[in-house]
């Protein structure tokens, strides 16, 4: 078992801390005003960056440095149209001189929020549209492009739906590395963490990472896409990649709980009650959600804690895309008459 200094010394140097690569990974705490208790804290790994959200620059933390260091000068993205991820390596591919190729779930549609920002990173015809019922051919699509751009000598990457890849696990265990940070000068030790997931990757690193210091903490995972046994599966190979990293057995076991959004439970999903959730949140404690990702998460935690009941020093991680809020509102929500009378 190792200890957190040579967890933190192993994700530094993966993740360039110290050099002008560097990314910032701190993000604050603060207290959320929730049932009248004072033991519920928000970690804003929403304001590690303006575009970026919060869990995808951390992947793009040791990402970003290991695909310099293989000298590659394009990558290939997989993606839905308004996928925060897709975005988000857009922009830090585009800031360290690496070429960005969409290939995304068509067939294209209305630009706005996440893809009319995309439009300012790449042109239509750097788009590659791959229709929903060739999908899951995907990999098929993307080896073939690759194949013609080896054969012009331009070293290409592949990174999947979510920049779920080995090389992003040492930014997506920096998040613990950040708690334990925000723990100590706290003086708060938190027993209960909740967490959204969607390809699941800084959750499971998350889980994986505590589990090989042996740190006591339940986490609380709400499962925005596939199901709990996919989610399983990506923690069995996230705790293999996470052991090879370190070098070490994981032999504890993290515990965990597994949770299916409360509301509007299909991915991307909104309606009226999302929104409802939305403006609830900003009023109440001063932060702005997203439907598909963080206001799910908030609605989770508060039926969890209400219900179970849950007892002890809670956090939650809003990991960010608030950006892509701002598309769902330039569109009616659907069964109302226009998107602000729908909040």
């Amino acid at each position: 078992m190792i200890n957190e200094d040579e967890l933190y010394r192993k994700v530094e140097s993966a993740c360039r801390f110290k050099s002008v690569e560097s990314f910032n990974l701190r993000s604050r705490i603060h207290k959320l005003r929730w049932f009248n208790r004072s033991d519920i804290w928000v970690k804003r790994d929403d304001e590690l960056s303006f575009g970026v959200s919060g869990t995808r620059l951390r992947k793009h933390a040791s990402t970003i440095p290991a695909l310099k260091l293989k000298g590659i000068e394009e990558v290939v993205i997989i993606g839905e149209p308004n996928s925060n991820n897709v975005l988000s390596a857009a922009q830090t591919l585009t800031e360290n001189n690496i070429k960005i190729t969409p290939f995304l779930l068509g067939p294209p549609v209305r630009r706005q929020g996440n893809l009319k920002l995309l439009s300012l990173f790449v042109d239509d015809d750097e788009i590659h549209w791959i229709p929903r019922e060739e999908w899951d051919d995907i990999e098929a699509h993307v080896n073939k492009y690759v194949e013609k751009e080896n054969e012009q000598e331009i070293k290409v990457f592949v990174l999947p739906e979510g920049g779920h890849h080995q090389l992003a696990l040492p930014g997506s265990l920096s998040i613990l590395l950040d708690i334990l940070r925000n723990e100590s000068e706290s003086g708060i030790t938190f027993d209960h963490i909740f967490i959204d997931s969607s390809s699941g990757m800084v959750a499971q690193s998350l889980i994986a990472g505590a589990a090989a210091i042996n740190k006591k903490v339940q986490f609380h995972i709400v499962v925005l896409t596939g199901s709990f046994e996919t989610f399983e599966c990506g923690l069995n190979q996230i705790v293999q990649y996470t052991e090879e990293f370190l070098q070490d057995s994981i032999e504890a076991e993290s515990d965990y709980k597994l949770y299916y959004p409360a509301i509007t439970k299909s991915f991307g999903g909104t309606d009226r009650t999302i929104f409802r959730e939305i403006k609830s949140i900003a009023r109440n404690d001063g932060i702005l959600t997203d439907p598909v990702y963080s206001a799910k998460l908030f609605s989770t935690a508060k039926q969890a804690i209400q219900d179970l009941p849950i007892d002890g020093n809670i956090l939650l991680i809003h990991s960010g895309g608030t950006l892509a809020l701002s598309g769902f509102m330039d569109s009616p929500i659907p069964g109302t008459e226009t998107s602000e009378d729908s909040y």
